[in-house]
């Protein structure tokens, strides 16, 4: 059974491609009203390719902003990063200097030569000078 007017599937999906197309026979009433609708299609069709271009660039520099925005937000993070280093070598140099300082201290030079070295302190007269040579000795 056949139905009226019907015909191949030439369509892709369908898988089939027609060797020739099919003429198409229409009234000649049919084609002149036709003609000039299709004129005032073809005239009220827009042409979408500048909307695209327009819509690529938009993107574009979307793309840009947000790479120049990560990137701007990285060298902050950066840094801070590298100012809390700073602080921290800053506050570990100030301890060593406070280090050094308490070193240096006669009391501390004193404390330690008794408790590491075992050294005591001399007698007053166990030391003797021997007397320049500019002046003459008695």
């Amino acid at each position: 059974m056949a139905l009226v007017g019907a015909r191949p599937a030439t369509n892709p999906w369908f898988g089939g491609r027609r060797s020739r197309p099919r003429p198409r026979t229409r009234p000649e009433a049919a084609r002149r009203g036709r003609r000039s609708s299709s004129r005032r299609r073809v005239a009220a069709r827009i042409d979408v390719r500048p909307l695209l271009v327009m819509i690529l660039v938009a993107a574009g520099l979307a793309l840009f902003y947000l790479s120049q925005s990560t990137r701007v937000a990285a060298t902050g993070y950066e840094i801070d990063a590298l100012e809390s280093a700073l602080a921290e070598r800053q506050a570990e140099q100030h301890q060593l200097i406070l280090s050094i300082g308490q070193a240096r201290s006669p009391a501390e030079i004193t404390q330690r030569a008794k408790d590491e070295l075992r050294l005591v302190p001399l007698e007053d007269g166990a030391v003797t000078f021997a007397p320049s040579a500019s002046q003459p000795a008695d």
